[in-house]
């Protein structure tokens, strides 16, 4: 019984080794050696059941297990060309969400009304509504609001202004 365990054990690391040498996830692996062995595509339903008993009992079907044993034999010998096994149209393409797209676009929007708003302030000495002071209005108002205090007036800082 230890020696079945161990046996499953590594027909599990051979098929996650396999996988990897071809670039794909363990269940496209499955798809894949399934086409191999069969000439046709799983059907779904049939592949979540033979993927769970995979994944929680380490249940390798034969079809698996020769297809993980042919591409470690083939990447030992330095004769894997995944594309030219059939692999690439096997490999998931993850898809920006349309969320994703719109977040993008609301956060540069938002870059943008924020590169122009500190285009558009004044600042430095020549600032007409409070000489003296130092710093970029707008980058004032923002460090103050998030301290969440009030900006002080022109006269205090000429006040704070060392002489």
């Amino acid at each position: 019984m230890i020696e079945d365990k161990n046996t499953l054990n590594e027909d599990a690391r051979d098929v996650n080794r396999a996988a990897d040498f071809l670039g794909l996830r363990e269940i496209d692996f499955f798809r894949f050696a399934y086409r191999r062995w069969y000439s046709n595509d799983v059907n779904a339903d049939q592949l979540e059941k033979i993927f769970a008993a995979y994944m929680f009992r380490e249940t390798v079907p034969h079809w698996v297990r020769y297809c993980a044993r042919e591409v470690i034999n083939r990447e030992g010998m330095n004769m894997l060309d995944p594309i030219e096994f059939g692999a690439a149209e096997f490999r998931h393409q993850s898809k920006v969400p349309k969320v994703g797209k719109l977040f993008l676009m609301i956060a540069g929007l938002l870059m943008l009304v924020v590169y122009i708003s500190i285009l558009t302030t004044r600042h430095g000495f020549d600032d007409a509504n409070c000489p003296g002071r130092y710093a970029n209005k707008f980058v004032l108002q923002w460090v103050y609001m998030i301290k969440g205090e009030q900006p002080p007036a022109c006269d205090k800082l000429e006040e704070q202004k060392p002489k």
